[in-house]
């Protein structure tokens, strides 16, 4: 299954609790970017980052088939 990470970034502080919270460790915070980046193909869809983000600042939504190719 394919997952999509989004940012709202105007809600993101970019305090790295996703970052931290993800079980995947599919998320990336470089030097060059002050806001979290997903990492490609290595969300699982397990919603941590959604449920432990303060700031309501990511969607992670299930790709339909469609949508893959």
């Amino acid at each position: 299954m394919k997952w999509h990470w989004y940012l709202i970034i105007e809600n993101c502080t970019g305090c790295g609790i996703c970052r931290d919270v993800c079980t995947e460790h599919a998320i990336k915070m470089s030097s060059k970017m002050a806001y979290p980046e997903p990492i490609s193909g290595k969300c699982t869809g397990c919603l941590n980052c959604v449920s432990e983000c303060p700031f309501d600042a990511i969607t992670v939504t299930q790709l339909k088939e469609e949508q893959l190719n």
